[in-house]
């Protein structure tokens, strides 16, 4: 069979997004495309719902995610291919969200976005290495004959293959965070083989003293398996590394950058940080568990019923690394197991859609949801049907709660990282393969989500006579400002802007950039500028304000979206020349200074200093230029 060409769905999604300019940065988890974009203003959220190979658009933690699904791997590599060399699709780091106005938004979101960046890429090898470790546990099973032994010379062998991922996890998550914050993966990595490295292994299990202060005794541990120690000391090694380069003279840079860098970070994880964070985190994860078990039904019932809720706006990233730690902490994780029924539930209402439909491509893309999800992935189910038709969503979130209500009540637990049918080897006890009460609990939870998924979408969720809904809509990013609301008479209003600098007015045609002068941004004008002011064309709100400087998007008090880009490619400068006066969030007068530049330096570093005024998006406002 011939493989599938991803070029024109690459093209049209990065054309879409606001063309490679507008790209910081692009990676990808199971099924989305995740862009860290300079301005989602540009993007276009109607075209790509409806394209062909997209199921749909999401603005999550800082990110534009183009949902994709299953095929999201050979789409991204298509992405990264025509973005052209030099784009490696992760080196560059994504910029850091400011909504000036909102610091604890601001930081849950970036926060999110990190450990997204770091662990999305080290899921699929955990899942895998949980699913081989499952299998292990059930060929050791008495009733089944005890097929392997556990001291035999190929269960010791398949079990180093699956315990690898989870042994040098830090390594692994090292190595991703680096990449996703721009610094150097090596040396990330290296610092999270020092977490690994056998003798301190050794020390860490029997809590050996490192040395005693003032009866205050610092020990080592084991950091085996941890995620939380090594994501914070990624974040450190890019902080340092990136102030030696500020102060080491160059010739010392190669050599004593590294050095310093992991002899810094190494020591403050060990003693410090390290100790702290995993401390911290096995106690969430535990008192998780404890929860879970305690609560029994109780907890069962209600994060079966809402947790794909989280899956709608990517947030459940911000779970996996509590269920890693959980199960790398105490070998188990009674969370994960009521996660799983979630996924049968979503399969199961996907299904009863796909046999149901006459609709051939409901037939086609249901059918492949159903298997996703029975996988363990999700969100082709959610995206490409359930949420568009919303009762067969709710028939899946009614039979996770039937599930998980089930699993509470039997204190089952996984053992494993892959939920879901594929999952089952994940619920057999490797330390007590004759303990199957977590085996039955998953036999019984997963079944009654799927029939009582199954029988209500039949019933009750979906027939071929209702209208498929659009997508979900695009949502408010938490921290964000609201737009104004838009004015009740929007057609009879009108908007007069001035020009934003001093200058010479010239047609938005002459501008020598093709984004702009065809009208792909929207209508406007530039001016050739004489100083190097940026003013307020009118009273507005700013609602976009890049630490660069280059750009500034405003919505004015009639409701009409305004981009100001002062030059061409001048983000290149990354702030250089560059002083901004006003943050997001901010009111401003028309007249008011905006940004103050540097209009000899810009000249001097080769880039066009004509600055553009398009309306993005009128609303419906009459918005008149000057001539």
């Amino acid at each position: 069979m011939a493989k599938k060409d991803y070029t024109k769905l690459a093209q049209t999604i990065i054309e879409n997004v606001g063309g490679q300019e507008n790209i910081a940065n692009v990676i990808h988890c199971i099924t989305r495309l995740r862009f860290y974009l300079k301005d989602e203003g540009k993007a276009n959220d109607d075209v790509l719902k409806n394209t062909t190979g997209v199921l749909d658009v999401i603005h999550a933690s800082g990110q534009y995610q183009v949902v994709i699904g299953n095929e999201v791997t050979n789409v991204f590599d298509a992405v990264v291919s025509q973005l052209g060399p030099g784009f490696s699709g992760e080196a560059t780091p994504a910029p850091a969200e400011d909504d000036g106005k909102n610091p604890v938004s601001r930081a849950m979101g970036n926060l999110i976005g990190f450990i997204t960046g770091s662990m999305s890429p080290v899921v699929g090898v955990i899942a895998a290495s949980g699913i081989i470790k499952g299998i292990l546990a059930l060929l050791t099973l008495p009733q089944l004959g005890s097929l392997l032994s556990p001291t035999s010379l190929v269960y010791i062998s398949v079990s180093a293959m699956a315990d690898s991922a989870f042994f040098f996890l830090p390594i692994l998550v090292g190595f991703a965070a680096a990449k996703r914050l721009g610094s150097d993966p090596i040396v990330a990595a290296v610092i999270g083989g020092v977490l690994t490295y056998p003798q301190l292994v050794t020390f860490g299990k029997a809590f050996k003293l490192m040395f005693e202060v003032g009866g205050f005794k610092f020990q080592f541990l084991n950091y085996t398996y941890s995620i939380f120690p090594m994501i914070l000391a990624a974040w450190l090694a890019k902080k340092v590394g990136d102030w030696l380069k500020d102060h080491l003279p160059s010739y010392l840079q190669m050599i004593f950058n590294p050095l310093i860098t992991i002899l810094v970070v190494s020591t403050i994880t060990l003693v410090v940080t390290g100790p702290v964070i995993q401390g911290f985190a096995n106690g969430i994860a535990d008192l998780i568990n404890w929860m879970v078990h305690v609560s029994g039904w109780l907890g069962g019932l209600l994060i079966g019923g809402f947790y794909q809720l989280l899956v709608i706006f990517g947030l459940h990233w911000g779970v996996v690394p509590l269920v890693a730690q959980q199960i790398t902490g105490s070998g188990e994780s009674a969370l994960n197991a009521i996660i799983s029924t979630t996924m049968v539930s979503q399969g199961a209402a996907v299904l009863a859609v796909a046999i149901k439909s006459r609709k051939d491509d409901i037939k086609e893309l249901g059918f492949a949801a159903t298997i996703s999800a029975f996988c363990g992935v999700t969100e082709p189910a959610i995206y490409g049907i359930n949420l568009r038709f919303r009762r067969v969503f709710i028939s899946g979130l009614i039979g996770s709660a039937v599930g998980g209500f089930i699993t509470g009540l039997m204190h089952g637990t996984m053992y494993g990282f892959t939920g879901s049918l594929i999952g089952f080897s994940s619920f057999f006890n490797p330390k007590n393969p004759s303990d199957l009460n977590s085996f039955y609990a998953f036999l019984l939870s997963s079944a009654a989500a799927l029939v009582v998924s199954f029988v209500i979408a039949w019933v009750w969720g979906y027939n071929d006579k209702m209208e498929m809904g659009k997508k979900v809509e695009k949502k408010q990013r938490p921290g964000s400002t609201p737009k104004p609301a838009a004015n009740l008479d929007a057609k009879a209003s009108e908007e007069t802007l001035v020009a934003p600098v001093e200058g010479q007015i010239i047609p938005l045609a002459e501008v020598k950039d093709q984004v702009f002068s065809t009208g792909m941004m929207g209508q406007g004008f530039g001016v050739i500028p004489s100083k190097g002011v940026l003013t307020a064309p009118a009273d507005a709100e700013v609602t976009v304000a890049y630490e660069t400087g280059h750009a500034i998007g405003l919505t004015t008090t009639a409701g009409a979206e305004v981009l100001l880009h002062i030059g061409l490619d001048t983000v290149m400068l990354k702030g250089q020349g560059f002083d901004v006066k006003v943050k997001q969030g901010q009111f401003v007068k028309a007249g008011d200074v905006l940004v103050e530049f540097d209009k000899a330096q810009i000249e001097k570093a080769g880039y066009d200093t004509t600055v553009i005024c398009v309306v993005t998006d009128p609303h419906d406002v009459k918005v008149n230029l000057p001539k």
